[in-house]
């Protein structure tokens, strides 16, 4: 395929991923407006999750976004080994369009990677209905 440009369409809510020696994926918003929307964040370090202690993960974050008010999962960003598989129920959540609580209320395997993303929707769930600033 040498000399041909290849371009592919992204849609809003499809998960993108740069495979690199520690992966980076991320779901867009599904949302147009979204520059319009008041967001909530909350990034949690690799560092802090028990399975990525035991395998010796010590860089990467996961990073979610939902929605000031009502929760809804907006997107995320995962930097991590194997983020393309860590990318999913970020995915789910917003293309379905569910709320931080409905993500973090299901259960993960203790310890899992997948912990990050349940524990960062409750800290969003916490914070979503307080005022930025």
């Amino acid at each position: 395929m040498s000399g041909y440009v290849v371009s592919q369409l992204i849609e809003m809510g499809e998960p993108q991923v740069v495979g690199t020696s520690g992966e980076l994926a991320a779901v867009p918003a599904i949302s147009a407006p979204f520059e319009s929307m008041t967001a909530r964040a909350v990034m949690l370090p690799l560092a802090t999750n028990p399975r990525a202690k035991m395998d010796r993960f010590t860089h990467g974050f996961v990073k979610v976004f939902a929605q000031q008010g009502s929760g809804t999962v907006l997107g995320g960003v995962v930097v991590a080994p194997r983020a393309s598989e860590l990318v999913y129920p970020l995915t789910v959540a917003v293309q379905n369009h569910l709320s931080v609580d409905q993500l973090s209320s299901t259960f993960t395997i203790y310890p899992s990677m997948s912990g990050s993303i349940a524990e960062a929707a409750r800290r969003l769930h916490r914070a979503a209905g307080q005022p930025s600033g």
